[in-house]
């Protein structure tokens, strides 16, 4: 090795990155599976990073990245380039043998920037995070982000002034949520219901209106394409189910659709069939497509890849921390769809708790937030009358940045569609509901709906508040 040039040695390193730029060129359908196995940063040539980055864009913009539409968006300089490349891969077949001999030159490569930085340390406080780096690297081949406290503090101060830019949090599409839930990318959120109580149509509507500003993928275990595609055209176009399952639009329907399409067929929303799926598949199926959102319906029936033997709780928590990693690591936000273990109908009704969640108790640990639908209490006094079938219950079961609280829903079946309770003048029934506890108990009591009225009761962190699940019950 002593003889030979460095030139030479760098040539044949990159023979695996044109090898998988080759491959890429050669068969298009080699991005997709591609993107979840490789990254920029293990590009070491710019020409095979940019070419890479352009072919990522293109995949995720729904455009076919062949050699010309490449070509289109980086310039014709680097026609020529191209086209060796592709001479020299005559078959994409071996694309993955590639992509592994890629990824380990590149992490050798980042080793050695490690062995330099640690040479050139002074203290072995400047040595700690690059062997924590370094040891991150040799294990996963990511990065380790850590903070001091003098960087926090700086970077607390940057945060902080008016004119950075504002923070950005998910937008449920429900205006009663907004200022009270403050998830962001890198979050994990349960929906939980029992059978047939919503969460499908739920994480629908909250699915598309997220998908207005982000990539969303929805993960469908359960149900197959068609079927959550006609739920979406009827929540979204507002037509009514029955129709749409018998073929019988109205003229006014097809209006209705030709108003909404250009909007719908603008939406980062894609719904990939998951059946089977484990969470390593999702995960690289996520980011292959670039998700910034994802919706797994439901979480249970993720495959496991641990022992089959092991008892199935095991099984459902190491989905649950895989899925929780990812969701850190990626800075993605995971909406998991849970199913509730079935109450006793010897004992009655009772709201769903977290501890209802099915199979594993890791679910309740993982979560930033945790939201119950459920059907209210058939034999509520303190209200109006309220419908099992027509009506449901939304309640924020667990907040990690924001208060708890519990909402009446209308849910149009027809129309797939979930909105807030109101009265024919368009105000909510809650303040109703307060007012007639107070009279009821004869004492002050706050309850814990919030909404835009000015003269709604708020719930704060230091009043008992009657539908929180770890407070005194259900119901004070």
């Amino acid at each position: 090795m002593g003889n030979v040039r460095t030139d030479e040695k760098l040539d044949h390193l990159l023979d695996a990155e044109r090898a998988v730029i080759g491959a890429m060129l050669v068969d298009p359908d080699v991005v997709r599976p591609l993107l979840s196995r490789v990254r920029d940063a293990d590009f070491y040539n710019p020409a095979n990073r940019l070419i890479f980055q352009a072919a990522r864009a293109l995949f995720r913009a729904g455009v076919t990245p062949d050699a010309v539409t490449i070509r289109d968006k980086i310039g014709p300089d680097y026609s020529r380039y191209m086209a060796e490349l592709v001479e020299i891969t005559p078959t994409a077949a071996n694309w993955e043998a590639y992509a592994e001999a890629m990824r380990s030159q590149a992490t050798v490569r980042r080793i050695h920037e490690f062995a330099d930085a640690l040479s050139a340390a002074q203290t072995v406080e400047d040595c700690r995070p690059v062997c924590a780096k370094l040891s991150r690297e040799l294990s996963e081949g990511t990065s380790v982000e850590a903070w001091t406290m003098a960087q926090m503090t700086e970077d607390f101060c940057q945060a902080q002034d008016p004119d950075a830019p504002a923070p950005v949090y998910i937008d449920y599409g429900l205006d009663f949520l907004k200022g009270r839930t403050y998830t962001k990318p890198g979050d994990v959120v349960i929906i939980g219901g029992y059978p047939s109580d919503g969460k499908t149509a739920l994480a629908l509507q909250m699915a598309y209106r997220m998908a207005q500003e982000h990539r969303v993928g929805f993960f469908s275990l359960e149900t197959d394409k068609a079927k959550i595609r006609d739920r979406l055209m009827a929540a979204v176009v507002q037509i009514d189910f029955d129709r749409i399952k018998t073929r019988s639009l109205t003229e006014d329907d097809w209006r209705a659709f030709a108003e909404k399409s250009a909007d719908m067929a603008a939406r980062g929303l894609t719904v990939v069939e998951a059946s089977g799926m484990t969470a390593t598949t999702i995960q690289h199926v996520s980011q292959a497509y670039g998700f910034d959102v994802i919706f797994l319906d439901y979480i249970q029936l993720v495959t496991p890849e641990i022992d089959q033997r092991a008892p199935r709780s095991e099984q459902m928590a190491a989905v649950s921390r895989q899925l929780h990693t990812f969701a850190q690591k990626s800075g993605t936000l995971v909406v998991e769809l849970a199913q509730l273990s079935r109450p006793d109908k010897a004992a009655g009704w009772r709201a769903p708790v977290m501890s209802d969640l099915k199979e594993s108790g890791q679910f309740e640990q993982d979560a930033d937030m945790i939201f119950m639908v459920y059907r209210p209490d058939p034999k509520a006094k303190d209200g109006p009358e309220l419908d099992q079938n027509k009506h449901r219950v939304l309640k924020i079961a667990k907040n990690k940045e924001g208060p708890r609280g519990a909402w009446y829903m209308v849910f149009d079946g027809p129309k797939q569609t979930f909105s807030l309770l109101v009265n024919p003048d368009g105000r909510s029934v809650m303040r109703q509901f307060s007012a007639a506890g107070k009279a009821a108990k004869q004492r002050p009591r706050q309850v814990s709906f919030w909404g835009d009225g000015s003269d709604w009761t708020e719930a704060t962190a230091d009043t008992e508040t009657p539908w929180d699940d770890e407070n005194k019950g259900e119901k004070s």
